[in-house]
This record gives C-alpha cells, sequence and structure tokens, in this order.
C-alpha cells in the first residue's frame, strides 16, 4: 500500500489522451485529478501542469493520512468552509507559513524562513483545481479558492455607467478630465500570499499596557469585562480569539485562580495549552462573574450556582462562555477589536493593532530573561520553557525577538565602551603637557619590552599608550 499520492507521465505508446494518471495513498487511480491533469494540459503547458501536480497531490496525501484530518472527515470535496479550514491548517504546520485572517474575510499569506518554496505554485494549482472540478461538474459547490468579496468588487467596478452611458471624447479635445490611473484590481483569491517575509513584531514600549488600560477606562462602556480582556491579553499573551473563546470550564479546570486552559491557532478547538495571568485580574474576573456578566446571563446564574449544578452533573461548564456580549452571546474577537481596543487605543491616540499585545508580552518577557538570568544556559532554558508557553512551532519566532536583545545588548556594550572611552579622552586632554611622559621615553621603554611590535610610526600612539596606563 502506498503512502502518498503519485502520478504518472503518459507512456508515447499508449493510446489514451490523458498526460497523466494520478494515484491515491492505495494506488487507486485518482479520476479527478486525472481529469484535472488532461484538462490543465489543454490550457498551459504541460511543464507547468507537472508542477502543480507536484504542489497538490502532497495537500491530497495530507488530507487522508493526517490524524486530525481524518477525524475532522475532510476530503477535497467538502464544502467551502471545510476547504478553507483544511487549506489554512497546511499551509501552517506542512508549509510553514502564517495564515492570517483579514477584517474583510479573506487570509494573508505570509512567508517564513522554513517555508516550502511550492507554496505560490500550490496555492494557484489548487484554486485551478477548484476551477476545473466545477466546469466539469465533480464539485457541487463555489470555488472555495475565490474570495466572493473581491469577486463583488470586480463586478462593481464593470458596471461603470458612465463609460456605457457617454462616449467619451479624446483626451486631447481638452472637454474631458484625463483618465485618472485605476487601482490594481483586488486579487479574487482567498488566499492571498504576500511577497514580504514575515517577521514577528518586537514592541519594546513598557507602556503600551497601562496606555491602553487609561484610555479604555475613558470611555463610557468600557467596564470589568473589557478590563478583564485586555489584561489577559497583555498579562497571558494570548490571540484575542484565545482571550473571548475562554469558557468556564477552562478557567475550573486550572483550579479557577490564575491559569485557564486554552485552544491554540490550529488545534481545532482542543484544550492545548494554558493562559496565566495576574492575581488582580482573577479578582477582577470573580467580579465580572457575579456582576455585569449575570445580568446578562440567560440563567442569571453567579459563579457558585454554576459550580454547584456542574458538581451534580447538570451542567458542562466547557459550554459557558467566561465573556459574554449585550446580546447574551459568546464575546467575539471582532465586537472587543471594534468596540473596546481600537476606541481605547484611539483614545490614548495609539496606533496598535490588537495583536501588538501578545508581541509586547513576548518582548517584555525576553527582555526580563536576559536582564535577570546569570548564566548563558539558564537563559536558554528559560527561553525554550517561553516557547513552549506561547506553543511556537518552531523556535524561529522566538529569534527575531532574541536578535532585537542581542543588537539592544550589543548597543548597551557600546556605549558603556564610549562613555569610557571619552573619559579617558577627556582626562588626557586635562593634563599639562609638561606632566605627559616623553613619547621618545615611551617609545623606548615599549621596544624594549619582549613581544611588543613596533609602533613608532602610528599616529595617535600617544593616546593608544594612555589607555594602556602611565609608564613614567
Amino acid at each position: 500500500m502506498g503512502k502518498s499520492y503519485w502520478f504518472a507521465s503518459r507512456p508515447p505508446d499508449v493510446s489514451h489522451r490523458h498526460p497523466f494518471l494520478v494515484f491515491d495513498c492505495q494506488d487507486q487511480l485518482h479520476f479527478e485529478l486525472t481529469v484535472f491533469g488532461k484538462e490543465a494540459a489543454a490550457r498551459v503547458e504541460k511543464k507547468t501542469v507537472e508542477g502543480y501536480l507536484r504542489a497538490l497531490l502532497p495537500f491530497f496525501t495530507y488530507l487522508e493520512m493526517d490524524e486530525w484530518q481524518v477525524r475532522a472527515g475532510q476530503n477535497w470535496k467538502r464544502d467551502p468552509e471545510s476547504i478553507r479550514r483544511a487549506v489554512e491548517d497546511y499551509l501552517i504546520h506542512q508549509l510553514h507559513c502564517i495564515a492570517r485572517q483579514h477584517r474583510q474575510g479573506f487570509f494573508l499569506v505570509l512567508k517564513t524562513n522554513q517555508t516550502h518554496q511550492t507554496v505560490k505554485l500550490f496555492l494557484s494549482g489548487l484554486k485551478f483545481f477548484y476551477q476545473m472540478m466545477c466546469q466539469q461538474g465533480y464539485y457541487g459547490h463555489p470555488n472555495p479558492l475565490i474570495d466572493s468579496g473581491a469577486l463583488m468588487v470586480q463586478f462593481i467596478e464593470a458596471q461603470d455607467t458612465e463609460e456605457a452611458i457617454s462616449p467619451r471624447m479624446p483626451e486631447s479635445s481638452g472637454v474631458v478630465e484625463p483618465r485618472q490611473k485605476r487601482k490594481p484590481r483586488l486579487s479574487d483569491s482567498y488566499f492571498k500570499l504576500e511577497d514580504e517575509r514575515w517577521i514577528p513584531q518586537v514592541v519594546d514600549d513598557p507602556t503600551l499596557f497601562a496606555r491602553v488600560l487609561r484610555g479604555g477606562r475613558q470611555l463610557k462602556h468600557w467596564g470589568l469585562r473589557e478590563e478583564c480582556v485586555t489584561r489577559i491579553l497583555f498579562e497571558s499573551g494570548c490571540r484575542v480569539s484565545e482571550a473571548v473563546g475562554l469558557t468556564l470550564g477552562d478557567w475550573v479546570a486550572r483550579g479557577m485562580t490564575q491559569e485557564a486552559t486554552a485552544f491554540s491557532k490550529g488545534s481545532h478547538g482542543r484544550r492545548i495549552k494554558f493562559l496565566r495571568f495576574s492575581n488582580e485580574t482573577a479578582k477582577l474576573l470573580r467580579r465580572y462573574f457575579d456582576g455585569e456578566r449575570r445580568r446578562l446571563d440567560p440563567q442569571g446564574y453567579t459563579l457558585e450556582e454554576y459550580l454547584r449544578e456542574a458538581k451534580q452533573e447538570q451542567r458542562d461548564l466547557h459550554t459557558i462562555p467566561l465573556f459574554l456580549s449585550r446580546q447574551r452571546t459568546a464575546l467575539s474577537a471582532k465586537t472587543y477589536r471594534e468596540h473596546s481596543w481600537n476606541p481605547a487605543c484611539q483614545t490614548s491616540q495609539i496606533d496598535a493593532d490588537v495583536h501588538q499585545a501578545r508581541h509586547w508580552h513576548v518582548t517584555q518577557a525576553v527582555r526580563y530573561i536576559y536582564e535577570t538570568s546569570q548564566v548563558e544556559g539558564e537563559v536558554q532554558r528559560r527561553l525554550q520553557e517561553l516557547v513552549e508557553y506561547m506553543k511556537w512551532r518552531s523556535k524561529e519566532t522566538l529569534e527575531a525577538y532574541e536578535h532585537y536583545f542581542d543588537a539592544a545588548r550589543h548597543a548597551e556594550t557600546l556605549d558603556v565602551l564610549h562613555a569610557r572611552m571619552h573619559q579617558e579622552l577627556e582626562r588626557f586632554s586635562s593634563q599639562p603637557e609638561a606632566q605627559t611622559v616623553p613619547r621618545q621615553r615611551r617609545e623606548q621603554k615599549y621596544a624594549n619590552e619582549p613581544g611588543t611590535p613596533h609602533l613608532v610610526d602610528e599616529p595617535d600612539l600617544d593616546f593608544l599608550y594612555e589607555l594602556g596606563g602611565s609608564l613614567s
């Protein structure tokens, strides 16, 4: 039994018209991929189709062999939303990209130092594959690799009524305004690959946390809910979706003190990590639950009432959102971002995305590790603990922060060195000429010492001797 999808080119002595035969993990002919190879070869060069297949087949293998994709029942014929989730997982876990959802719905895909070179070919090939499958009637949904929002923009642009109704005079006639250059058309791809390489941001402003809170507290609607979510973001370093997605069960699972279990990006809701926040935030969280949240709770329950029902096995606490919206539903990341974070930053005159709270947490943690560790081995051990806590898939993400602090530490070293140089220069310059050691005598003394290089012609020899100490 094979372990991956594979394909073979058509031998020259066979009669069928398919340029490629594609086989699945069981070495069975995959009909649709074989049809794709034929239809694609009629539109683009054969070498291009071969490149598409080489980029696509590992994805089909991933859908069939990956444990979590199998559990989720993923296959290439699923609905567009399921396909998009599978593609996002593949981009992150297999091609080592960074995939972030834009506020307009589509995904931005950024490369890292570990990103496979086939990512661009994979995205264009998969989009082409679903285009062919839709046209041939093998896929009964819209193309999942197409951004419907971008299509709508293109449609609106095409309905230029002024252009359609009134023929334009030549611009040389002087009776019409010159045509304005159109903006580049928005790509219709759902996963938009960015050219630049992704680099983690270093947010080294220690006042950012306090400034965001100060701005929020000036808002009329700012309450304990907003205070708790913002504190958890900065203190735990989690993503906003992880903070607002916390349940009462997550908090109870870690003892209802300063920690809560949480899902991570790409974990499909599985609680694979924990968040830790301050004791002050834990106290505010209890106050919020029995105060503001109780007034919005459909049951009107306090914390103790939920715990009592859970103890009697009448309630699953993992179904109880920790943070509720004013519509009595689970608070969403979009609601918090648009109605809490952004207004707080605007009030404090800060231009900061909510994800910068995560960068801020990591920056402060790395700075603290460098400042308090006694030996180099301790630095590396504690940095590895940070990687484990943040649930990064590799140490690569940390390297950007390490490079920043290596540069910052070297800059501090240079500042000290420059200060000492300046101090020696000032001391030397302030000495009377008569008190300085004659140049000839210094040169003679150094010349008589074994192993001393000959520096008589060095123009800055007086200064170098002075830095080395008085020889009189």
